[in-house]
């Protein structure tokens, strides 16, 4: 896990991102790219006869902000341990994030604190279900992050198995790694299959199978995080168009909003 990409922008969130980015490269010792996204359709504005024109005050003043931000992180990254770039493009945040991370390991996101409405959790599943790189979603008040716990919510399916390939590098320096099941069809999805991946990559984790009872999934797994409480989630992000997006995948949008917990994802 080299290449890290944390989305960069001038949010109160984006201290958030910016520590476990370092905390990211420190650890594995790898390179922080600042993705910076260049809303320009931010800027145009329609009339009531069907015409447009660009605002190039307000975009030049959004210019002029989006400067000061890299020089006052540039000047705060000197004095870090961790190799740094800016990347910026144009285009809406999901687009962007989307386009710029095709060759990164990771990328860092922003959720919304629990019970808290925002932009940041639709950004967050948009970019995880078009892109092909995991997304490590942190909530806006996370300043750090630890790698000991890693709960690993596993289902069986392709988006599970692929958020658990993507999460190897954090789960292999893990002290303790747990695999959920919320009890559904496990004949389909046996779990001994993925603690058998794991265990050829030198990561011992144990088992824990919950049953769904008359909770929903999503009850169900916020549960088991809030009993073990673990220091990340790994799981698959489902889009939409699926029969598990009914009994598992709906739980991804409701879950980024719940948890507390940074999140790593894969579709």
């Amino acid at each position: 896990m080299r290449s890290i990409m944390v989305h960069a922008g001038g949010d109160a969130a984006f201290e958030s991102r910016l520590q476990v980015g370092l905390d990211l490269a420190r650890r594995f010792k790898g390179h922080m790219t600042l993705v910076l996204p260049r809303p320009s359709q931010d800027y145009v504005a329609f009339d009531m006869f069907g015409g447009a024109h660009f605002i190039a005050e307000a975009f030049d003043a959004a210019e002029t902000e989006r400067g000061k931000l890299c020089s006052r992180i540039d000047a705060r990254l000197k004095s870090e341990d961790v190799p740094w770039d800016w990347q910026m493009f144009d285009g809406t945040t999901s687009d962007v994030l989307i386009n710029a991370t095709r060759l990164a390991d990771i990328l860092v996101m922003s959720l919304d604190d629990a019970g808290m409405a925002g932009p940041a959790r639709a950004w967050v599943s948009d970019v995880v279900t078009a892109s092909r790189t995991p997304v490590l979603a942190v909530p806006a008040s996370r300043k750090a992050i630890s790698f000991d716990r890693a709960m690993v919510a596993y289902d069986g399916g392709f988006e599970a198995a692929n958020a658990l390939r993507a999460a190897l590098p954090m789960l292999q320096i893990a002290g303790h790694v747990r695999i959920t099941e919320i009890e559904i069809a496990p004949e389909e999805f046996p779990l001994t299959d993925a603690a058998t991946y794991l265990s050829r990559q030198g990561i011992s984790a144990e088992i824990a199978v919950a049953a769904k009872g008359d909770q929903s999934v999503e009850e169900r797994l916020l549960a088991e995080v809030a009993a073990w409480r673990p220091d990340y989630l790994v799981m698959g992000a489902y889009s939409h168009g699926r029969w598990r997006e009914t009994m598992f995948g709906g739980v991804t949008r409701f879950m980024l909003g719940e948890l507390g917990i940074p999140v790593l994802l894969a579709h």
